[in-house]
């Protein structure tokens, strides 16, 4: 593995596995009960349909959109929901994210989430885990979504795009954005992908330093 100067991180089912058991009573209590049982049955429909029309998560936007389908989600109730997951989403820390985390920072290495959730949800998720520490630069879905360019565009900045890599466990939103965007990818596919990459990282800053010696002496 190359020695990259820039880490981007996907943040659910990368980073964290959420508990979503408690996203919907926010919604129960706040839209009409007549529209509620068609609304929880289309709602994971329509945010797909979102995400493949819109280039960013917008409050407005959404709210009109959830509008267009007959459903009355006010701009209000999309903050407010958004606040609550932050507030009650349950996460699990992927085994070895917290060490992988560490071993970047000792190195002077950069740590960049890119979400294409609202950061008003995924900030105070990553204060509560304590990975906010680590983070050098948050792109959400305010600013651009995945796959979209702009949003690596975001999260690469000024560093060079050969000195990135992108890890996370969607083969549409992380593989092929990365690859549109010139940067590396690395697929979170199991519960053990973190920790090999921990494992394959100080391997290879282990192989450099025994190459460095063996061309010194």
């Amino acid at each position: 593995m190359k020695n990259y100067k820039k880490y981007i991180f996907d943040l659910d089912y990368t980073l964290l596995i959420p508990d979503w058991s408690k996203e919907d009573d926010f919604l129960r209590r706040n839209i009409p009960l007549e529209e509620q049982e068609e609304f929880f049955k289309q709602k994971q429909l329509i945010l797909n349909k979102y995400e493949l029309e819109f280039p960013k998560y917008d409050f407005k936007t959404l709210s009109d959109y959830f509008k267009s389908y007959g459903f009355s989600v006010s701009e209000e109730v999309i903050k407010g929901w958004m606040i609550h997951n932050g507030k009650t989403i349950k996460d699990k820390v992927v085994d070895g994210v917290i060490e992988l985390f560490d071993y970047l920072k000792t190195n002077n290495k950069d740590i960049v989430i890119l979400t294409s959730w609202f950061s008003g949800t995924q900030i105070p998720r990553l204060k509560r885990t304590s990975l906010y520490e680590y983070i050098d630069k948050i792109v959400a879905g305010e600013d651009a979504m995945k796959p979209d360019l702009e949003s690596f565009e975001l999260a690469i900045g000024d560093t060079n795009k050969e000195d990135c890599i992108m890890i996370g466990d969607s083969i549409k939103s992380d593989k092929m954005g990365a690859l549109n965007a010139g940067i590396d990818y690395y697929i979170v596919d199991d519960e053990h992908s973190i920790r090999d990459l921990l494992n394959m990282i100080i391997s290879n800053k282990n192989q450099q330093k025994k190459s460095y010696f063996i061309k010194k002496y």
